[in-house]
């Protein structure tokens, strides 16, 4: 056998390893990091969707088929429907309640592919996470398989008006993307199989030499997405296959890095959904957060702020108000003053908003948009009592353009103030509630509208 066979054969042996050992290597965090972005949406949207299900209504349920025609179930299937429409990656959505029995439970509501069935005994001694969402929010580990397919789902519990968990709200989402990267994956390792082996056979002893770089190449850009970047891609401009390898790399990661932001879409879009229904029950609040992000965006251009804060600003200050989903509709909707108890409740709306919007792997400054909006200047503010030092501009401008809103919009226990009314408001408390340069960046846009004195 020639030197230059020998030669072929080694390099065949070894580009075949590499390249499944580089593959080996990079598919698990990888995967890992598909999946996870999978849970986190199907916890998420079970957070979001059991705030939506009054525990009080469905503790009257009887747990078997005598439930079918009874108003109250009705109700709650027309609840789990729209749960459902709203996440078209969710196949079923329904709830449980705690058998007599070990290791069981029982369906009361249940919407999908199968017929309804209320008082299914069903076997979920295998699902921890199952009976951690009668605790918390929770999601599957790994994908389970049950009658009615293999499918990652997220849990959380359905409180009554006393905080007493009286149920488990379910949404099964199949996670095709996650096998969709799977065979992307595969379908490269495939490819690079293939050059490997050409190469070693074309060359010979030469591509010993000259492949070394390209493949350094590859494996440095596999480590780093394999360390979490992936919007890192492989620059190779070699001109040949391995040029086209780094090209399908390149191809794969962003197509799992879109996968990622596509679930974050969706996930956002359905809070905004969620903050449309709020407001629809509310028609002295209807369309506050859209004027509040109007104002918002117009007082941090006067102000100078750099386009990427415009777009945060823009895109979550519209959410401000999302914790309030969570507060009992008795409190939110009452036409007069406050007991200190239901100040209390309301005054819980911003973190509540918070941990609603924690699934969407926002950063800390971004989540401060929610859960500090209510906060002051001088530290008096709720829920988290912090002071101008630990208030971003970015919230200091919500703040604000919440404020001059509520205060020029109707209420069922005051009339619309004026707006140069409200402009006294806000100078009056300038650098006490809110930051002064925000003050007089608002009033210059209101300047501009004809809106305020000159």
């Amino acid at each position: 056998m020639t030197f230059r066979r020998k030669v072929t054969i080694v390099l065949v042996l070894a580009s075949s390893g590499l390249i499944l050992g580089v593959g080996g290597l990079t598919y698990p965090p990888m995967a890992r990091e598909q999946f996870e972005v999978v849970r986190q949406i199907a916890r998420g949207i079970a957070v979001t969707g059991s705030l939506t299900i009054g525990g009080d209504l469905h503790q009257t349920i009887p747990a078997d088929p005598s439930a079918l025609n009874l108003p109250a179930y009705q109700e709650l299937q027309q609840g789990l429907r729209k749960i459902l429409g709203s996440n078209p990656g969710v196949r079923f959505a329904w709830t449980m309640v705690k058998s007599d029995r070990p290791g069981e439970t029982i369906f009361v509501g249940d919407v999908g592919d199968a017929r309804p069935s209320p008082g299914l005994r069903y076997d979920a001694s295998q699902i921890p996470k199952l009976w951690e969402g009668f605790e918390g929010p929770a999601s599957d580990r790994s994908p389970v398989q049950d009658p009615w397919g293999t499918s990652i789902s997220g849990y959380a519990p359905i409180r009554n008006s006393a905080g007493k968990t009286v149920a488990v709200l379910g949404v099964d989402f199949y996670g095709r993307q996650l096998y969709r990267f799977r065979e992307q994956f595969q379908r490269l390792i495939a490819i690079g199989l293939v050059v490997g082996i050409f190469f070693s056979i074309l060359m010979g002893s030469l591509i010993a030499r000259w492949i070394a770089l390209p493949v350094d190449h590859l494996v440095a850009g596999m480590r780093r997405v394999e360390g979490g970047e992936l919007t890192y891609e492989v620059a190779l401009k070699t001109g040949d296959e391995f040029e086209e390898a780094s090209n399908a790399f390149n191809r794969m990661t962003r197509s799992v890095l879109k996968a990622r932001e596509d679930l974050k879409a969706a996930f956002l879009k359905t809070i905004h959904s969620l903050v449309s229904a709020l407001e629809a029950k509310d028609p002295y609040t209807r369309g506050h957060s859209i004027s509040v992000t109007r104002y918002a965006i117009e007082i941090a251009r006067a102000m100078g702020k750099s386009v990427k804060e415009i777009e945060t600003i823009e895109k979550l200050s519209v959410l401000h108000d999302i914790g309030k989903i969570g507060i009992h509709d008795a409190v939110l909707q009452k036409p007069g003053g406050f007991t200190d108890e239901e100040r209390k409740a309301m005054q819980e709306h911003p973190a509540i908003g918070g941990r609603i919007l924690a699934p969407l792997g926002l950063t800390e400054e971004e989540i401060s948009l929610i859960t500090y909006h209510h906060e002051r200047e001088d530290g008096g503010g709720y829920p988290h009592g912090v002071d101008r030092s630990k208030i971003p501009d970015s919230v200091a401008i919500i703040t604000v353009a919440d404020a001059y809103d509520a205060m020029t919009s109707h209420r069922p226990y005051r009339a619309a103030m004026k707006p140069d009314k409200a402009v006294e408001e806000l100078r009056k408390n300038a650098g006490s509630q809110f930051r002064p340069q925000v003050v007089e960046a608002l009033i210059r846009v209101l300047r501009e509208k004809g809106l305020a004195a000159g």
